[in-house]
């Protein structure tokens, strides 16, 4: 996934759609790449532009947002949809989930809140990815999911200084950025110790030495590129 989250707007309705499709390029992290009108338009611009996520409206000609669900359900792969709708029924909205939204918004859309919204929904998949591979290393502890936090940011954002890839942590945990470094070393320290195959793959090779929290944390986020999640 690129630094900035690229995103696809469904709408039919032609105010909602233009003032999305204004605010979303100003929005820190955000990047506008398409716009649908209706169901079928938004399926054909999800297959043509690969958007990272998709702010997708329920009634639509055509085909309405829950068919576009349905036919996102018959696909391997897709981005993360956030269904906006008038509708609050909560019948309808368990339904949109069911069917794979990854949220819910119900109209009017509070636009300054979806940056952080979509980091976080975006960055979830990769986050278990992460903390799959460094379970496979032998990680645990503390250390490991600040370590899969930290990989997240720089995946997202790959010139980030550590101390912006431990702002998640930091700020999740009510920490500081010492006590996170200190934890992500030990967890290092023993990763490097038991040199598992799953380690020695992420690191090209057994380093001479024990990496560097950045240079291990920058071996994790590309390897989260390599697997394309």
């Amino acid at each position: 996934m690129a630094a900035h989250i690229r995103v696809l707007v469904a709408e039919d309705d032609p105010a909602a759609r233009r003032l999305l499709s204004e605010a979303l390029p100003r929005l820190p992290g955000l990047s506008l790449c398409g716009v649908a009108a209706d169901g079928l338009e938004c399926l054909a611009l999800i297959d043509l532009l690969q958007p990272d996520a998709v702010l997708l409206d329920l009634v639509m000609p055509n085909l309405d947002g829950l068919g576009v669900l349905r036919a996102m359900g018959r696909r391997r792969d897709g981005p993360v949809v956030v269904v906006t709708s008038q509708i609050s029924h909560q019948g309808v909205v368990g339904c949109a989930l069911s069917l794979g939204a990854s949220y819910y918004l119900v109209k009017p859309v509070n636009v300054q809140a979806l940056p952080e919204l979509l980091q976080f929904l975006c960055g979830a998949p990769l986050e278990r990815q992460a903390l799959e591979l460094l379970s496979s290393m032998g990680a645990s502890g503390l250390g490991m999911k600040a370590a899969a936090r930290a990989a997240v940011v720089l995946h997202q954002h790959p010139n980030a200084l550590l101390k912006e890839a431990y702002a998640p942590t930091i700020a999740g945990q009510r920490t500081c950025y010492g006590s996170v470094e200190k934890n992500i070393r030990s967890m290092v320290d023993k990763l490097h110790a038991a040199a598992r195959p799953a380690y020695i793959d992420l690191m090209g090779g057994l380093p001479p030495q024990r990496p560097s929290n950045l240079i291990f944390l920058r071996c994790l986020a590309q390897a989260l590129n390599q697997e394309g999640v």
